[in-house]
């Protein structure tokens, strides 16, 4: 059974990512895993307490291990009620809800069950702190994101969403390399599971530096122009035919070539065609070195605000909506 993945740090920006996931589970006949990671900052006051006692202040080292075995029982109690009152409320939508309380490092913890869970998505928040301030989910996604062999969901956390996750149209930004298709299966999937439409986009901004053979005389505006057209041309061709190809699958697939910069476009052309969600690989280069997939996937993190999965690419074959 598929399994979505839902780190939470006790704040409402980080439960922002629950209507999503109220939206996914069932499309997905995912189970959903709770996970509640006490990040262990406090180490820096069990040291200071260490010194304090060496100079003859504060307690023995006995009933400082004693004080702080109960400030960890208690935090693990504390975020396990936490956990168990989120996990009624999605109970109450139908889901089947696990829950998992974990100490240490967040993006560590998050890859790693992750990993044991078998997780078919992380979903998370790009920003949000917990009472305590223990730990920025902003940094953390990164981090995961960069780590990660399981697809990251991310929703940046502005404001609440008004309903669940209902996709209809899903983005997939592509450069014409064999990396960047690797989001097609997971994105192919998620389509067929919520009958949505797959929009395969491709952004073509060719410059001097991108072709090494070209070197413009006389009239280089319109040899730019020239191979501006020559590059639509072909990314029209390429995408056309993975198109082909899904739609034998019985999926509504639309292709789109726009001039301009990756991330500039991918934001716009989501805006703009009302996407409910992006899907996109990490990393990747096209033949001829058009974009990187790991910088602009990076910039539209940071600036969409559209629902985004990112699926990290492997060097050979193909990631899928399962690891």
């Amino acid at each position: 059974m598929n399994t979505i993945l839902v780190p939470l740090d006790g704040s409402a920006l980080a439960e922002q990512i629950l209507p999503y996931v109220r939206g996914l589970a069932p499309s997905l006949s995912a189970r959903v895993c709770l996970l509640r990671v006490l990040a262990d900052e406090e180490n820096d006051n069990l040291v200071a307490d260490g010194i304090m006692w060496a100079y003859g202040i504060g307690d023995p080292p006995e009933a400082h291990r004693e004080r702080t075995q109960r400030l960890w029982d208690a935090l693990r109690e504390r975020a396990a009620g936490y956990l168990a009152t989120v996990a009624m409320q999605l109970q109450d939508a139908g889901l089947d809800i696990e829950t998992m309380v974990r100490i240490g490092p967040p993006d560590e913890n998050i890859v790693e069950a992750a990993r044991s869970q078998h997780a078919t998505l992380i979903a998370m928040v790009t920003h949000g702190y917990g009472g305590l301030r223990r730990w920025t989910l902003g940094s953390v996604t990164d981090k995961v994101v960069h780590s990660a062999t399981t697809p990251v969901f991310i929703v940046r956390g502005v404001a609440p969403a008004s309903r669940d996750l209902a996709l209809k149209r899903i983005l997939v930004p592509l450069d014409g390399s064999e990396l960047a298709k690797q989001a097609l299966p997971l994105a192919a999937e998620l389509a067929t599971c919520a009958n949505a439409e797959l929009i395969l986009l491709e952004a073509v901004a060719p410059t001097i530096e991108a072709y090494p053979g070209f070197r413009p005389v006389g009239r280089p505006q319109s040899q730019l122009a020239d191979v501006l057209i020559a590059q639509r041309h072909q990314a029209t061709k390429e995408l056309d035919t993975l198109a082909g190809e899904l739609r034998r699958q019985h999926l509504s697939v639309k292709v789109a070539v726009v001039n301009g910069h990756a991330a500039e476009v991918i934001i716009d052309e989501a805006a703009r065609r009302g996407a409910d969600l992006i899907v996109m690989a990490t990393h990747g280069y096209s033949g001829l070195r058009r974009w990187a997939m790991g910088s602009v996937a990076d910039k539209v993190l940071h600036a969409t605000r559209t629902p985004l999965v990112l699926v990290r690419a492997r060097a050979s074959g193909q990631a899928t909506i399962a690891e």
